[in-house]
């Protein structure tokens, strides 16, 4: 059987309540095998300036910035995520084998 793709879709900002279930969910699904993905707009962008994330991407997790939350909050795509529009999001949405929106 092929590794579980699972898609996270964050909107909320990274000091909210559900930043530790996130977080472990990510953690125990990379444990697993599985291959795990976080698209983030919205506020969601602000989490690309803490280390949690990037500590995960060495793990295998893949992160993704909506390319016009990114440019609205005037972030800046570290080098361990990748920055992608709408079409984007629909393609790891339909590549994925669960979706989960935090927002």
């Amino acid at each position: 059987m092929d590794k579980q793709k699972v898609l996270f879709v964050v909107s909320n900002n990274p000091f909210s309540k559900d930043r530790r279930t996130i977080l472990k969910l990510i953690s125990e699904l990379l444990n697993l095998g599985a291959d795990v993905s976080i698209y983030l707009h919205g506020n969601g962008v602000w989490w690309l300036g803490l280390d949690d994330l990037k500590e995960l991407t060495e793990k295998g997790l893949k992160v993704f910035g909506a390319l016009y939350s990114v440019q609205k909050r005037n972030q800046v795509i570290p080098a361990w995520a990748k920055e992608i529009d709408l079409k984007g999001l629909v393609e790891l949405i339909t590549d994925s084998d669960k979706v989960l929106f935090f927002n």
